[in-house]
């Protein structure tokens, strides 16, 4: 058995097919002035070809995959035309004096590498899709291709890493499963994937050297374990459970709300970052937006977006989820990921520095553009506000000065909600503080957990430490709900674990009135809350607060709940 990441849910059992790279040496060459002019034709030819590409694939797409998910190649169409990338190709060609195939595969793996240093996995994860449309360039100027034709009906497909391309080409009819080294949820070809119905599951570290192609494998995509050359018994087990796991899917989704055993209605909402994924939410059932992340909106540009733009987006949302509550996260950025357009430091340590709230209350003209630019969205739709990075009720009361002024500014508006954002232990131990200030929190645990315990999950030193489970992160969690319910202010959580089934349990016990996850967790988390007795929930829950690590936490959770 191996245990990796479960990025499309669902079960496969198949035959292993597995899916090299590039079946091509791009090889380096140093050109006189005189092949320049041949080189830049070379080029220019090439981008012409993958453009007309991409709009096919962008047609095909639309009908295999929908409207939504084919706007990954529309992205890839404008990144083609986008002049950071055309500008490195060209400047290592007549500059550097490269051949055109070295100074695609360089320029492309530079700004892939600028995606892979960020600090939001999300952004990381668009470094595929540039290396993508590099290895569609270089297709073009070398004739290279990947072992990816004629893939045998009933195969598992095992890769490295797989590009949104790639993905898209594959039919749930032949592939059985898809298994990568590398990539994420986030990933454009998790998103295909998902959208496909293919089990998938990531970040199985040494897979190409573990399997070879003909292994029968079984694959659960819902728990992302992988069993290699299992038993006809086993087989048969998983044969039996993706059966029911359909079944159990259309209930799911379709068959009312989450609520336990007792009664207690508990709204699983998604965690989103653009319009796409908010389509996606509902197919999943999600009962609203509790986090919709803004910030694609401003990174990887030279302006600022516009107040019209935003407005489109958000209203797109919005409209889209048809009077569901949507909660809009204002910019949530610092000084990891450098804006061009505004006159960031380079911090010693950007986490503890100038980053949501604080960094938007500075560049107060961005943060009251963002706001107009909701306000007028909301009448389109169940809007909330929420503020990041709260750790004082002097910065709320500067927000809401902010938000009046865009009110004064802006003709017409529907009543919103405010809320914040609870990530620091400041603003846990004054929920009782806050909670007088705003409509609602939302607790997000992958930053409380950070600042709460002192550990930087992004450095494999320390990243053991990091873990959500410890009983001073649920004290935390604990202090926030009961506060703002003594003030019958509502409360959510947004972190990812929110999305682990074995949370559901301490979640609901624990009082929360909203849980927001990536859309494929949903199903499965509905089920476990289902199956819960608030009462009982609510017992384990308190006494989780009384242990002294997370792993004690686990272990009665297991218990308490029969693996739920």
């Amino acid at each position: 058995m191996i245990k990796g990441l479960s990025i499309s849910p669902g079960i496969g059992i198949g035959k292993i097919y597995k899916l090299g790279g590039m079946q091509v040496d791009i090889l380096e060459r140093t050109i006189s002035e005189e092949e320049i002019p041949g080189e830049m034709k070379r080029l220019e030819e090439a981008l012409d070809k993958a453009k007309v590409e991409l709009k096919e694939l962008v047609l095909k797409s639309r009908e295999k995959i929908g409207k939504e998910e084919a706007q990954i190649f529309e992205a890839h169409l404008l990144i083609l035309e986008d002049p950071s990338l055309t500008d490195k190709i060209t400047e290592k060609i007549k500059g550097e004096k490269k051949n055109a195939s070295w100074a695609v595969k360089e320029a492309v793996e530079e700004v892939a590498r600028t995606f892979e240093a960020l600090d939001d996995e999300y952004f990381r994860a668009r470094a595929v899709d540039i290396r993508d449309i590099g290895e569609r360039l270089i297709n073009f100027l070398e004739s290279g291709h990947r072992r990816t034709g004629e893939i045998p009906p009933g195969s598992v497909v095992a890769a490295k890493e797989l590009t949104p391309s790639e993905t898209a080409s594959f039919s749930a009819e032949i592939i059985r499963g898809i298994l990568t080294e590398k990539g994420g949820p986030t990933s454009h070809a998790a998103i295909v994937a998902r959208a496909l119905g293919i089990p998938a599951i990531s970040s199985l570290p040494g897979l190409m050297d573990k399997v070879n192609d003909g292994d029968i494998v079984v694959l659960d995509g819902t728990e992302g374990v992988v069993y290699l050359n299992p038993s006809e018994e086993l087989i048969l087990e998983f044969e039996e459970k993706r059966k029911k796991l359909k079944q159990q899917q259309e209930l799911l989704i379709w068959g009312g709300p989450a609520a336990t055993k007792d009664g207690k209605r508990v709204e699983l909402a998604a965690n989103i970052r653009d319009p796409r994924e908010a389509k996606a939410a509902i197919k999943q059932g999600a009962e609203g937006i509790g986090l919709f992340r803004t910030e694609f909106l401003f990174i990887n540009r030279e302006q600022p977006p516009s107040e019209e733009e935003q407005f489109e987006t958000y209203r797109e949302v919005l409209e889209l989820m048809e009077g569901r509550p949507v909660v809009v996260r204002t910019l949530d950025i610092g000084g990891d990921k450098p804006l061009p357009y505004l006159d960031l430091a380079q911090e010693e340590n950007p986490f503890l520095g100038l980053r949501g709230i604080r960094l938007t209350l500075k560049y107060r003209d961005l943060f009251k553009t963002q706001l107009k630019a909701l306000l007028r969205a909301s009448l389109y739709g169940n809007l909330k506000i929420m503020y990041p990075m709260v750790a004082s009720i002097e910065e709320v009361r500067e927000a809401k000065k902010i938000l009046e002024e865009a009110k004064n500014e802006v003709n017409k508006w529907a009543p919103v909600e405010i809320g914040i954002m609870i990530e620091t232990p400041a603003a846990a131990l004054s929920a009782d503080i806050l909670a007088r200030e705003v409509d609602f929190f939302s607790i997000g645990t992958n930053d409380l957990t950070q600042y709460t315990l002192a550990v930087d999950r992004g450095n494999e030193e320390v990243t053991a430490l990091y873990d959500p489970y410890h009983p001073a992160i649920l004290r935390l969690i604990y202090t926030t709900v009961e506060a703002a319910h003594k003030f019958n202010k509502w409360v959510g959580l947004c972190g990812e674990l929110g999305g682990e089934v074995t949370a559901a349990a301490l979640l609901v016990g624990l009082g929360l009135d909203e849980i927001s996850m990536s859309p494929i967790f949903i199903p499965q988390v509905k089920q476990a809350i289902l199956h819960l007795s608030y009462e009982e929930a609510r017992k384990l829950a308190l006494k989780a607060l009384e242990l002294l690590s997370g792993q004690e936490v686990r272990e009665l959770l297991y218990a308490g709940t029969k693996g739920y």
